[in-house]
């Protein structure tokens, strides 16, 4: 009897899992559509929704994409109208939270994230990690800067040989919120302040700053994300990465919109994203990924290299360092 009992109740947890997922694809199925607002490069953002609409057909895809600063206003904009249209958003640590405090976010706690390491996890699900992380580097042109000469911490960008000689992002206030995590206030804002003096080339986007970067534009970039400047490696490109202490994992969140007009379709494309699948998917793009068992594409960019979680700030908090940061880099 004790036998049938738990082959039965076996059974029945199994048709209740079965059950649950064939409602939450019945409801998508009936929604159709699927509304992201996210900061993933056009050229890989067409390679997951092609594996993601391959695997559920039925789901009409809609994407904008911005930088982290142009989605969260889209966001913000749409909230003070009443028009809610995203059902998905793809944005960095910082913003989310922030959006989390303005009551922009619904909790979803994905079955997937059980299986991400505990220190990238939301136990509220507010903020789910992680579509991937992505990794702080200094990028340098190999023609134009020899490697035993090539800078190897942050504060050597500070030689007065490399003055004028410098790429970098000029929306990098969440690079600057994570080192003072790290670093303090002080020594961060005393970085800035000594990287602005270098008199850097100032350009907004840090694909493009690769690609700058590969052309010799200029012969270092101060950060840059690592996966790009292995991709540029990888195509013939004379670029190559130091990962300069401290090496910061920034995550990247898939957030479930408190209005989302299409809430199960939504949480089908988070699934899909944080599954083993979707994870190899986002590993073979180059990306980090921090699911276990996922072969990564560049393992340069983790092994053996001590990674800094960037922690999100409070919304006010965060304000308050990206008006301070703007003070520095204007």
């Amino acid at each position: 009897m004790k036998i049938y009992f738990i082959l039965f109740a076996l059974v029945w947890s199994g048709n209740c899992s079965l059950g649950l997922a064939a409602t939450v694809d019945d409801a998508a199925k009936k929604e159709g559509q699927l509304v992201l607002y996210g900061t993933t490069a056009v050229d890989h953002q067409a390679k997951i929704t092609e594996g993601f609409t391959r695997k559920y057909p039925f789901i009409k895809f809609e994407n904008f994409r911005g930088n982290s600063e142009r989605v969260l206003n889209r966001v913000l904009t749409e909230g003070r109208t009443g028009t809610y249209l995203v059902d998905v958003i793809n944005i960095d640590g910082p913003n989310g939270l922030l959006l989390k405090d303005r009551g922009y976010l619904q909790p979803y706690k994905s079955k997937e994230t059980e299986s991400f390491p505990e220190q990238f996890r939301d136990p509220e699900g507010f903020l789910p990690c992680c579509l991937q992380v992505t990794t702080s580097v200094i990028g340098y042109n190999t023609r134009l800067v020899p490697k035993n000469e090539a800078p190897r911490s942050f504060h050597d960008l500070l030689d007065a040989k490399w003055k004028g000689k410098i790429g970098i992002d000029g929306d990098s206030s969440e690079w600057f919120a994570a080192l003072m995590h790290i670093w303090g206030k002080e020594k961060t804002v005393d970085f800035f302040r000594g990287l602005v003096k270098q008199e850097p080339s100032k350009h907004r986007g840090r694909t493009l700053l690769a690609q700058m970067l590969a052309a010799g534009e200029f012969p270092i970039v101060a950060e840059l994300f690592g996966y790009r400047v292995l991709e540029f490696q990888e195509r013939g490109a004379p670029v190559e990465i130091v990962n300069a202490d401290p090496v910061i994992a920034r995550p990247w969140h898939l957030l479930l919109a408190s209005k989302a007009p299409h809430p199960n379709t939504a949480k089908l494309y988070i699934d899909y994203l944080l599954s083993v699948e979707g994870q190899q998917l986002m590993a073979g793009l180059g990306r980090v990924v921090v699911r276990p068992g996922v072969k990564q594409k560049f393992p340069r960019l983790t092994e053996g290299v001590k990674l800094y979680p960037a922690k999100p700030e409070p919304a006010k908090s965060y304000e308050e360092i990206v008006k301070l940061y703007y003070s520095i880099v204007k």
